[in-house]
C-alpha cells in the first residue's frame, strides 16, 4: 500500500483527491499548509506528495525547496491553477517530479501519479550486491543481486568500479537477464542516488510519442497538446535516466539523444529555446549494436558515446550453477511477501528447475517460483508446484515488433480463416473493427480503466482511444 500526502487548502479538492486515491487502495493523509506538511514528512515517510502551488504561509515552491533540502526522495507533483512555462521550469529546477493544472483531467492525474509512484519504488527499492548484503530479506525495500558465476562476479566488480564515476553506460544481454537491476545497482551506489531514477522502455513507446515522452512538448505543439508536458530528461534532471531496449529507437530520436549527451541540453517539441539538463545516461539492449550499426539501424557516433563503459550479462543457461541460490532467494522473498513460510524445495523440484533451459532467463525463473509459492498449500515446494509455462517462455523471447507480429500471426493461424469465413453471416461485417473493439476492451480491463496506461499499451494517443471508446460504445467500469 502506498502512502500519499495531499497539501492544499481547498477542502473540496482534498476530499476529491483523497477519495480517488483511497479507491485505488492507497493510504492518504492531508494538510492545508506547507509548515504542517513539513512536520508530517519529518515524522513519517510518504511515497508521493501532491503539493499546491499557491498556499498561505509557505508557498508550494518554498515547501518543495525545504523538502529537497532535507534530502527526502519522495516524488512531488505540483498542483497549480497558474499554468505557465515559468512555473513548470521553476518547479523542475527545485526538484518537482511534474506539475498538474487545475481543474484536473482525471486520466492524466491517475497516469502521472502512477508514474511517480513507480519512480518512487525504483528509487527506494535498493539493489544490494553480494558483498554489500547488510540487510536481510525481511527488508522489503532491498533487492539482492544473486550470482557466484565468474561472469556475474565480474559484473559486480565493475559496478563497484564505475558506479561513482559520472559516465554513460551500456548494458547488453538477452531479455530477462537483469539489465535493469544492473542499472539500478549503479544508481544506488552512485553520487546521484539522492536524485531521481527514471526508467523508459524504448520498445514499448510508439515512435510518434517517443520524442514527447523523452523531451516533452509545448502547449499547442500538436493536436491534443493542451498544456506544456515535461519529458523524462527534465523530470530526471540531476538524476539518472535508464533507457531500456535502446536498439528499438528510431534514427531521428537517436540523433536527439546524441545532442543531449554532447550539449547537455534538450528542446521540447514545439519549442524554440534549448533547456539545460544534467542526467546520467544508462542504456540497455538485447540487440548486437555493432551489427545494428553495420546495418544502418543505429548511429555509430551514438554507439561510441554510449559504450564508454559496457556490461554484458550472461543468459541463465550459461550459469546454471546459480539456479539453486536464485531459487532459495526467490522462495524466501515470495514466502515473506505472501506470508507463506516455505521451509524447503524438494529434490524433484530442484532437478526440474535445473533441467530446463530458461529462455526467459532470470525473469522467467522468478515468475515460475512466484507461481509455485502461490500454489503451495504446505511448507515444501514439490515438483507439481513447478509449472514451467511454455507460453510464458515464448513471450519472454519476444523483444521487438517483428517478433511480436510473427507470434501473433502464429497464434491466429488457425483462427483467422474461420473468422473470415463466418464474417459474411454476421450483421456487422467489419471484422477489423470487431477485433479492435475486443482488443481495446481487454486492454482497458487489464489497465483497470486507466486510459493513459491503456493508450500507451496499445500504442495510440489518448484522444484516439477516447474516440474508439465512443465509436464502439465501450462501457467503462466504475471506479473502485
Amino acid at each position: 500500500m502506498n502512502r500519499i500526502l495531499i497539501v492544499d487548502n481547498d477542502q473540496a479538492l482534498v476530499h476529491f483527491l483523497s477519495r480517488l486515491f483511497k479507491r485505488q487502495g492507497h493510504e492518504v493523509e492531508s494538510c492545508t499548509d506547507g509548515m504542517a506538511a513539513l512536520q508530517k514528512i519529518a515524522r513519517t515517510g510518504f511515497d508521493l506528495i501532491l503539493l499546491d502551488y499557491k498556499m498561505p504561509g509557505l508557498s508550494g515552491l518554498q515547501t518543495l525547496k525545504e523538502i529537497r533540502s532535507a534530502h527526502h526522495k519522495t516524488p512531488v507533483i505540483i498542483m497549480t491553477a497558474f499554468g505557465t512555462t515559468e512555473t513548470a521550469i521553476e518547479a523542475m529546477k527545485l526538484g518537482a517530479y511534474d506539475y498538474l493544472l487545475k481543474p484536473f483531467d482525471n486520466d492524466e492525474l491517475r497516469g502521472v501519479a502512477a508514474d511517480a509512484l513507480e519512480v518512487n519504488r525504483l528509487m527506494k527499492e535498493v539493489v544490494s550486491l553480494p558483498d554489500a548484503m547488510s540487510r536481510t530479506l525481511a527488508d522489503a525495500d532491498t533487492l539482492q543481486f544473486i550470482g557466484s558465476h565468474k561472469k556475474m562476479q565480474e559484473v559486480f566488480k565493475l559496478i563497484g568500479q564505475v558506479a561513482e564515476q559520472d559516465v554513460n553506460i551500456l548494458i547488453t544481454g538477452e531479455s530477462g537477464t537483469g539489465k535493469e537491476l544492473v542499472a539500478r545497482a549503479i544508481y544506488h551506489h552512485s553520487k546521484r542516488r539522492d536524485q531521481p531514477f527514471l526508467a523508459v522502455n524504448c520498445a514499448a513507446i510508439p515512435d510518434t510519442l517517443f520524442e514527447s515522452e523523452l523531451f516533452g512538448h509545448e502547449r499547442g505543439a500538436f493536436t491534443g497538446a493542451d498544456r506544456t508536458h515535461l519529458g523524462k530528461f527534465e523530470q530526471g534532471h540531476q538524476g539518472t535516466l535508464f533507457l531500456d531496449e535502446i536498439g528499438d529507437m528510431s534514427l531521428s530520436t537517436q540523433g536527439k539523444i546524441l545532442r543531449s549527451i554532447q550539449e547537455g541540453e534538450i528542446e521540447r517539441l514545439g519549442g524554440s529555446e534549448p533547456i539545460k539538463v544534467d542526467v546520467r545516461i544508462i542504456v540497455a539492449t538485447n540487440k548486437n549494436l555493432e551489427e545494428e550499426v553495420q546495418a544502418g539501424r543505429f548511429r555509430e557516433d551514438l554507439y561510441w558515446r554510449l559504450k564508454i563503459i559496457s556490461f554484458h550479462l550472461p543468459p541463465l543457461r550459461e550459469r546454471i550453477e546459480d539456479i539453486p541460490a536464485l531459487t532459495d532467494y526467490f522462495i524466501a522473498r515470495f514466502g515473506l511477501e505472501y506470508s507463506k513460510p516455505i521451509q524447503a524445495v524438494s529434490e524433484g523440484a530442484r532437478r526440474k528447475l535445473l533441467s530446463y533451459s530458461w529462455p526467459g532467463n532470470v525473469r522467467e525463473l522468478e515468475n515460475c517460483l512466484r507461481r509455485a509459492v502461490l500454489l503451495v498449500t504446505g511448507n515444501v515446494i514439490l515438483v507439481e508446484h513447478v509449472n514451467i509455462d511454455a507460453a510464458e517462455a515464448e513471450m519472454a523471447r519476444v523483444t521487438n515488433q517483428e517478433q511480436l507480429k510473427e507470434l501473433i500471426a502464429e497464434k491466429m493461424k488457425a483462427f483467422i480463416p474461420e473468422l473470415l469465413r463466418s464474417s459474411g453471416n454476421q450483421a456487422r461485417g467489419n471484422m477489423i473493427e470487431l477485433v479492435e473493439e475486443i482488443l481495446i476492451t481487454r486492454a482497458l480491463k487489464e489497465c483497470k480503466n486507466n486510459q493513459v496506461k491503456t493508450a500507451k499499451m496499445l500504442g495510440i494517443s489518448r484522444n484516439t482511444l477516447r474516440n474508439r471508446i465512443r465509436r464502439y460504445g465501450i462501457r467503462l467500469l466504475e471506479d473502485g
